[in-house]
């Protein structure tokens, strides 16, 4: 009998929490990890972080040393590297005893992967799904090149007939596009229901990297008992970003310029013919503008609803992580842990979500405590 791997220096503390449910009569383990594609590593990203811990020769084996360790029956990674799924990451998986699919996108060095121990499931089925193809959620189509991939899995020991529906995406990565992600989000919604629809018997688990945050109108739209009702932030956050809002100064020395009525209004010009040209052409540009708002704010509703009525209410496996792990808590969002990732950036938004009427989490991986993520990562 072979000896236990000892745990590398990242999972030294690290413990299954309870969350009190029953003991399972049979439990498998799912991961999610965005490993960072190694082509978008940058200094300017990662300022805190050396050099060396920075190349691929030293962040690989430390990534090998976890997946080894913590060696889940199904892992969803993120941000893979074409060129390291070649020359480490499938050969890692087969000499593991792994199956193992990638969807890469198609303009970028990346994509999504989904593998599963072989000694416990058989692959039966699987669904690209290029998160582009959003005409036929708004009638408008993106251009962020995100993909997903959905593979259906069978139980090999277990029920013949019990098996999953598991996908994986990495969501639109820019913070204010709120409405693309949501577009995005129904799209994939709409190819997990065509695969559950072929395998009604199955359970469906979620991973990705959805760049939103637990206070987000998707991740409500996502967790919370219909009919959802999002407050005004969220529903603000919702409406699509023109060139003009991501342009917008916060500079508040800069005094906003006076409308052209206002400014005859309060005696500081004359009303001339030029001067009311340009005061009717303003009105026109506002005029506008409130129209667009409307019909952005009617595009939002629907939105909204179709992902209220088509999407399925999922939950998070580290929604209560809070509960367990007290030092984990914030007042900004109930429930999730603090941050999933800790660079200069620090926040959660990665996921693991599941279908409760057939699935329920027992124990969850505690997080990395911080001192050992600090100042960030990657780190030594």
């Amino acid at each position: 009998m072979s000896k236990p791997r000892p745990p590398p220096e990242s999972c030294v503390d690290r413990k299954w929490l309870n969350l009190g449910t029953p003991p399972p009569t049979s439990s498998f383990t799912v991961m999610s990890y965005n490993v960072l594609c190694q082509k978008l590593v940058k200094r300017t990203m990662f300022p805190y972080a050396s050099k060396a811990s920075l190349k691929w020769k030293t962040r690989s084996p430390l990534l090998l040393a976890e997946l080894s360790y913590l060696k889940p029956d199904i892992m969803c990674l993120q941000e893979v590297y074409t060129k390291n799924w070649d020359d480490t990451y499938d050969h890692w998986f087969k000499r593991e005893g792994y199956g193992a699919q990638m969807f890469q996108s198609v303009y970028k060095s990346h994509g999504v992967s989904v593998s599963w121990n072989k000694e416990r499931f058989e692959v039966v089925d699987q669904l690209c799904v290029r998160m582009d193809g959003t005409e036929q959620v708004c009638g408008e189509k993106l251009e962020t090149d995100n993909v997903a991939l959905i593979v259906v899995l069978r139980f090999t020991e277990e029920d013949k007939d019990a098996g999953l529906v598991v996908s994986n995406t990495h969501l639109y990565w820019k913070p204010s596009a709120c409405f693309e992600r949501l577009q995005q989000q129904v799209l994939l919604q709409r190819a997990v229901r065509k695969m559950q629809d072929k395998y009604p018997k199955y359970a469906c688990i979620s991973c990705g990297d959805y760049n939103t945050t637990p206070d987000d109108a998707g991740y409500a739209l996502l967790t919370m008992p219909r009919p959802v009702t999002l407050n005004e932030w969220q529903l603000d956050n919702l409406l699509p970003q023109t060139q003009a809002d991501e342009e917008d100064s916060d500079d508040s020395d800069s005094a906003k310029p006076l409308s052209y009525s206002e400014m005859a209004a309060a005696g500081t010009c004359a009303e001339t013919d030029e001067s009311i040209s340009k005061r009717r052409k303003l009105e026109d540009e506002e005029r506008e503008i409130e129209q667009q708002l409307q019909r952005d704010t009617q595009r939002v509703e629907q939105l909204v609803n179709t992902m209220q009525e088509e999407g399925q209410v999922l939950k998070s496996c580290y929604g209560t992580y809070a509960d367990v792990d007290p030092s984990y808590r914030t007042e900004q969002w109930k429930g999730e842990p603090v941050y999933t990732n800790y660079s200069l950036w620090k926040g959660t938004l990665d996921y693991i979500f599941y279908s409760p009427s057939k699935l329920a989490v027992h124990e969850v991986l505690s997080l990395p405590k911080e001192d050992k993520l600090m100042p960030g990562i990657p780190n030594d």
